[in-house]
């Protein structure tokens, strides 16, 4: 939806120092929110395999209540980092296997650390070094 040669703009509309502008493409739709300087914040494209929304800068969503993700498959990917927070107990369930690949550290700032399993329990390394 970028190359200008696919671009066929139907509609632009005035939005405060802003417009808006409705393009037809062929590959679906757009509609972009172009500021004064040319700058581009906002925009939603309407591919065939479902829309996309593009922002310029950050994004914070903030909800009273619940906020629910579902979809057949979900992925997050950052630059730099990820963080997790949560006030209260995190619950990570899967029906499947987890898998974590990185250089792990694992400790609890309160309590113990506990490890179950309905089967073996396998700790491979180079050495295993216990209360050290």
């Amino acid at each position: 939806m970028s190359d200008p040669s696919e671009r066929h703009p139907v509609r632009v509309i005035p939005a405060d120092d802003d417009r808006l502008t409705v393009e037809r493409g062929d590959r679906g739709s757009c509609i972009r929110r172009v500021d004064r300087a040319g700058a581009e914040p906002l925009r939603i494209e309407l591919r065939p395999e479902g829309p996309a929304l593009v922002l310029g800068s950050g994004l914070s969503i903030a909800v009273a209540g619940d906020l629910q993700l579902a979809a057949e498959r979900e992925a997050i990917h950052a630059r730099e980092r990820i963080e997790l927070h949560s006030g209260g107990d995190t619950v990570l369930r899967s029906e499947g296997d987890l898998v974590s690949e990185a250089r792990e550290r694992l400790s609890a700032r309160r309590g113990d650390v506990r490890g179950e399993a309905n089967d073996d329990v396998k700790l491979l390394g180079e050495r295993l070094r216990l209360d050290c």
